[in-house]
């Protein structure tokens, strides 16, 4: 494993806290957040901003080698995008021939991106199930998966903001029964992967790193302290709290003010049985 590069990944529907994980865990001496990685490519491509506020490409923090803004940088980035798709999950799941220049392309990414930093352990919060099962192919890296979960009506809440991508319910609805169908089938079948729920994160924040630590590290010795503020690394992607210089970690419960009570209700049951196997109430 010495000459493997070591990467977290990060699974799971899109409004669930990844951004607020990979920024606690970013806190750890042995882990750097990179951010969303599937965005990497584009970023680059189309010298998008860093989280700093400097573009990507002028970032000292990525100190991003010339190597990585090549000629083909536009053919590699659709082919990958092509590749990590969500329709592509199921065949993903059975097939266990790996995609050669999908493999290749990101092996250079995270080879150039390693020889730069220097941290033991990297961390791609990109959440795409297409994209771990395609990485996990890789004979260059050693992933840790967390699946991370979040009640529904979170998630839906989070979706109905006019921020980023938003979603109507229904909408919101058909796509976390989705992506939380793969994640149990791929969660269930992998025991490189922990499943981790948004609320436990929250409310016992010491008790859930401890255990991301033992399943990243083999042990928890090298569990740290919680500061009242998590620093923001310099990440692609994310969503809007990137822009801050710093986060508080508190509870997200907007949805249970927001949502009338009897849309509560119906949301739980229209994402049976999810709601039942992460034992979410009513």
């Amino acid at each position: 494993m010495s000459n493997k590069i070591n990467l977290i990944y990060l699974l799971g529907a899109g409004r669930s806290g990844t951004t607020l994980l990979a920024t606690l865990l970013n806190n750890h001496d042995d882990i750097e957040t990179l951010g969303e990685m599937h965005q990497f490519i584009e970023y680059v491509d189309k010298d998008k901003d860093c989280s700093c506020g400097e573009k990507l490409t002028s970032c000292s923090t990525w100190n991003l080698s010339s190597d990585l803004m090549d000629s083909n940088i536009k053919d590699e980035r659709l082919y990958c995008e092509n590749k990590e798709s969500h329709k592509n999950i199921p065949s993903l799941i059975f097939n266990k021939k790996a995609d050669k220049r999908y493999i290749s392309i990101q092996e250079h990414i995270f080879s150039a991106l390693s020889g730069n930093r220097k941290s033991k352990w990297y961390l791609d919060s990109s959440k795409y199930i297409a994209r771990y099962l395609l990485l996990k192919k890789s004979k260059k890296l050693n992933i840790k998966g967390i699946y991370m979960v979040r009640d529904p009506r979170g998630v839906i809440n989070s979706f109905t903001k006019k921020v980023q991508t938003s979603k109507r319910p229904l909408s919101a609805i058909l796509y976390y029964n989705m992506i939380n169908l793969f994640g149990e089938v791929v969660s269930r079948n992998n025991r490189n992967i922990l499943k981790i729920k948004y609320e436990d994160l929250v409310e016992s924040p010491e008790q859930v790193l401890d255990e991301i630590y033992k399943h990243v590290f083999g042990s928890s010795k090298a569990s740290v302290k919680m500061p009242e503020y998590f620093t923001m690394p310099h990440i692609v992607g994310g969503n809007r709290i990137k822009t801050k210089k710093r986060i508080h970690l508190s509870k997200d419960t907007d949805w249970q003010r927001n949502i009338p009570r009897a849309r509560q209700i119906m949301y739980y049951y229209l994402c049976f049985p999810f709601t039942y196997i992460n034992k979410y109430r009513v």
